[in-house]
Parts: C-alpha cells; structure tokens; sequence
C-alpha cells in the first residue's frame, strides 16, 4: 500500500508569514492555484483507492485542483483529523507578532517542551500527531494494506511532514530537526516542513511500518 501526501498551495498567510492552524484559514494566491493543477497534472493518471482532504479551504481547494485532472474523477472525503495543527489565539497572528517568545521558540525549535497553555491555548504536538496519525492508520485500513491502489490525502505543512515522521517512528524531540534518510539529507524549508504542493509518498506492508519512497517532490513544480 502506498499514501501519496500532498500540501496545499501557497496562501497569502503563507506569504505573510502568519499563523495559519487549525483554525485560521487563507485563499490560495495565484502560485498556489497553479502548483494544485500542476500537482494534479502529476497525478494525473493514478487511480486512487480513496482520497481525502483536510476540511480547510485551501486544503480541499488544493485537492478539488488535483481530481479535476485525475483521468478517474474520485470523490473527495473530507477527513476532520487532517485539519492543520491548532495554535489557538495564535492562529491569524503574524509570527513575529506571537508572544511569549520563549514558547514560539520551543515550538519551533524544541517541539518536546512546547507547551499551548502557555502560548496560544492550541494542541501539543503528542495530541496532534495522535489524531493525524490515527487518520492515516484508519484510511489504510479500510482500504487494506495488499490494495495495489494508492491514497491519496491533502492536507498541510505540519500535518504531511509530522504524521510522516511519527508514522516513521521518529521522536517529538527530533520533529523540527534535519531529517537524514539513509544518510542522505531530505530538503525542506520553513522549520523542517515541506514544500507547498509538493508530493511525499509512504509505502507500508502492515500499517505498522512505513517507508518513504519519494520525498517532498517538487520538480513537476517548475514545468
């Protein structure tokens, strides 16, 4: 079985450098609309088990961009547990603008030591990978692992690089840092995050272990 990941394009939250969590939408800008076609044009000719999209706007947006070009026209399930990290009061804020700083600085540096009733009220990493994570053990399962099918699941930069990484088996501690896959560094941008619609795609024989087979793939980006 593999799960094919997909961020949502570029917002003007994005651009702005802005919270934008589970609470807090933005539109797609224009970059962000083109690189959902051309995620869609990559993906074209997959036939997909199943796709799901996280219930945000430029989330299911970015998925609706991807199934009208995929030659098989799946429906879109919208899954609540791929809404974006919840940063409370935060959410909407301009990053530099979040206070305390001490609490901004654990969230993107030390993720084990963050601590939202000290910050913005949101969620701790540990619960929000559960229900991330939770998601895609349960899509995987009603689809069954020998599916020769893919998934396919849209959502955001925390939820794709986060869910993947604890789905890899990799720390809280070790969530924002440099991430080596058989010795080889993996690009990503922003605090260890990839890149809007960029594709990410895991491989799994049982629902327990997983491996990646492509990460954050971006060159269908720049045709």
């Amino acid at each position: 079985m593999q799960i094919y990941f997909v961020r949502h394009g570029r917002t003007q939250f994005n651009l702005e450098h802005r919270f934008q969590g589970g609470d807090s939408d933005s539109p797609l800008v224009e970059s962000g609309i083109l690189g959902g076609k051309a995620a869609g044009k990559r993906l074209q000719a997959v036939q997909f088990e199943a796709v799901y999209s996280s219930p945000q706007k430029r989330a299911f947006d970015t998925a609706q961009y991807i199934v009208e070009a995929n030659q098989w026209q799946p429906d879109i399930q919208v899954e609540p547990r791929l809404r974006e990290m919840r940063f409370g009061r935060w959410d909407g804020l301009l990053e530099a603008e979040a206070e305390p700083k001490t609490q901004v600085d654990m969230l993107i540096n030390h993720p084990e030591r963050y601590q939202p009733e000290l910050a913005g009220q949101g969620e701790t990493y540990a619960d929000f990978v559960a229900r991330t994570t939770a998601a895609v053990h349960d899509a995987v399962a009603q689809a069954g692992v020998q599916s020769d099918k893919p998934l396919l699941m849209v959502s955001h930069g925390l939820v794709t690089t986060m869910t993947i990484k604890a789905l890899l088996g990799i720390p809280i501690a070790q969530f924002r840092k440099p991430l080596y896959l058989d010795g080889q560094l993996m690009s990503t941008i922003g605090h260890g995050i990839v890149d809007n619609d960029s594709l990410t795609i895991l491989e799994t024989d049982d629902n327990q272990i997983f491996k990646v087979k492509t990460w954050n793939e971006t060159d269908y980006l720049d045709a």
